[in-house]
């Protein structure tokens, strides 16, 4: 009896001086309670001597695919793609970072291939290598080491990690921190005066093994949103205190960024000044602004290009009204062609073109596609600068004056309403004559509304008006002038942005109202001073600087410029 009694003693106090030894392991402290959003946090302490340290910081809400906001993302993840790639019901944390002496144990220093993948096509000319930190498969780490990583416990948390952090679709979608170099986001670091990889920028791990003290400090994603709270994992063990996130300037809820309003609203304005001198393309050009200056990301759970486009499509959506009121006043407006049309572009705005986007139109291949229409538009606007083509414009404004001439002399004699009546003997949907403005036309419904749904498909997908496409459509292909093309292409542009943006909000994608709101205000002020600037400066300087700014962003977007990557 006294044998057994010995032996539970000794038992127990074996296991108090385990806990001890447990308890004793980690103390730790954090640098502050609260850290500004892209400031660093420095966690100082003792561990076991001998032991290597391994820090962890991570949201301390997880993120599982169940709370993504987008219905096609949520799908995507919960349910994968092509048997790869789902997570049905795993949770981690969105922003997750290790800080270890021993990188090597978790990830693996590697030149990848990197290119264009679309989604939809690959384009091999755009590849190019950049240095990565390869994440380990989880049954290639030691189990010891599996231990120290805080919240992650099981190889399914760690391959969804792995996913957000390595994979296009991920770092966008979850992550949302853009990789420097087009790799991967950070996830293992270690110190940079070390280890001088750009993954590692702003990383300080200090040890000392025989004491087990250490000082590890890093800076997490500067754009968490405020009052996000931070846990942070000593080698497996969680500090009682976490720290949370202060806000770092104004903060864009469903943008997911910092950024100071009267930048927008700057920006914008210089939008509109350019709309202005184009005449068209003033969505691609906020799209550019967006992604580059912006730098837009979404909620986590939603792709930043599917919070991109409904917010773009605020620019097109007020920039025409007040031209469009005006034409429709003075009667200048041709309905017959206007009318199918604009359904034609309601029709594919609305019912194919966003959920297609959603679907296959990631940030990656936006930015590749958005770069190939600056590529097309570029080329646009130089050959527009060239004497042949200015003479040729210069006819055509001749024309536009002309007509403007004639209705003006007609409201002053009071002719005006007269003149601006349609006339047609007999609506046909393939074509039929059209009186409009003392000129007769050939009107051509159904190749407008088949026009429109191609295009409308287009523009939504992309988060732009597409003025860009209309005009050519009716000017080229159609065979109307430009006084009569230009309302149309008016109409169009706010049909696309209706018919997108109502889309867009009703599929959950929400665009950040607050930004939209700037971007519209900017562009509209930007409208209305344009016409003043445009007369004091150079077209064919204009037309060229704006044509050498879009062939650099298709450069950049496309991965052309290894240097503005």
């Amino acid at each position: 009896m006294m044998k057994r009694i010995n032996l539970l003693v000794s038992l127990a106090i074996v296991s108090l001086l385990a806990f001890a030894t447990s308890s004793w392991a980690v103390d730790a402290q954090l640098s502050g309670s609260t850290i500004k959003a892209g400031a660093p946090v420095t966690v100082t302490g003792t561990i076991t001597p001998g032991e290597d340290l391994y820090v962890v910081v991570s949201t301390d809400k997880m993120f599982s695919a169940a709370d993504a906001p987008g219905p096609k993302e949520r799908s995507r993840l919960l349910n994968g793609k092509d048997g790869k790639n789902a997570f049905g019901a795993t949770a981690i944390p969105p922003s997750y970072y290790v800080l270890t002496n021993v990188p090597e144990k978790l990830a693996t220093p590697t030149v990848a291939a990197k290119g264009q993948n679309t989604g939809i096509f690959a384009f091999p000319p755009f590849k190019y290598n950049v240095k990565v930190n390869k994440i380990k498969k989880w049954g290639d780490i030691d189990p010891a080491t599996q231990k120290m990583l805080g919240s992650i416990n099981s190889e399914a948390q760690w391959k969804f990690l792995t996913f957000t952090h390595e994979k296009k679709f991920g770092i966008n979608t979850i992550v949302k921190e853009k990789p420097n170099t087009g790799g991967n986001a950070r996830m293992i670091m270690s110190d940079h005066g070390q280890q001088p990889e750009q993954w590692n920028e702003g990383v300080s791990v200090q040890l000392d093994k025989a004491t087990g003290k250490f000082t590890a400090t890093m800076s997490p994603y500067k754009n968490l949103a405020p009052d996000t709270v931070m846990a942070v994992y000593v080698n497996g063990e969680k500090l009682a205190n976490t720290f949370t996130i202060e806000k770092s300037g104004f903060f864009f809820t469903q943008g997911n960024v910092y950024m100071n309003p009267l930048i927008i609203f700057i920006g914008a304005f210089i939008i509109g000044v350019l709309f202005v001198i184009m005449g068209a393309a003033g969505g691609l050009f906020t799209a550019a602004f967006q992604i580059t200056v912006i730098g837009t990301k979404g909620p986590v759970g939603i792709n930043a290009g599917n919070t991109i486009k409904p917010t773009n499509l605020f620019l097109t959506m007020c920039s025409p009204i007040t031209s469009l009121k005006t034409f429709v006043k003075e009667k200048r407006f041709a309905y017959p062609v206007a009318i199918p049309f604009a359904i034609g572009i309601v029709t594919g705005a609305f019912f194919i073109g966003p959920p297609l986007s959603a679907k296959y139109l990631n940030l990656a291949a936006f930015k590749f596609y958005l770069g190939i229409i600056c590529l097309v538009i570029g080329i646009k606007l130089f050959t527009e600068s060239l004497p042949g083509s200015i003479a040729k414009k210069k006819a055509m404004k001749a024309i536009v004056q002309k007509f403007n001439a004639a209705v003006k002399e007609a409201k002053a004699s009071g002719t005006a309403m007269k003149m601006g009546s349609i006339e047609f003997d007999k609506f046909n949907p393939i074509k039929f004559d059209m009186r409009f403005w003392g000129e007769t036309f050939v009107a051509k419904p159904l190749l407008m509304l088949i026009g429109g749904v191609i295009m409308g498909v287009i523009a939504s997908s992309f988060g732009v008006g597409g003025g860009f496409m209309f005009m050519p459509f009716m000017t080229t292909m159609v065979g109307y002038p430009m006084y009569l093309a230009v309302p149309i292409a008016l109409a169009g542009t706010f049909a696309t942005s209706v018919g997108a943006i109502s889309k867009y909000v009703m599929m959950g994608y929400q665009p950040d109202w607050i930004m939209a709101a700037l971007i519209a205000a900017g562009a509209m002020c930007g409208g209305v001073v344009g016409p003043k600037i445009q007369k004091k400066l150079p077209e064919i300087f204009l037309k060229r600087a704006l044509a050498f700014a879009l062939i650099l962003t298709f450069m950049k977007y496309t991965g052309l410029l290894w240097f503005m990557r």
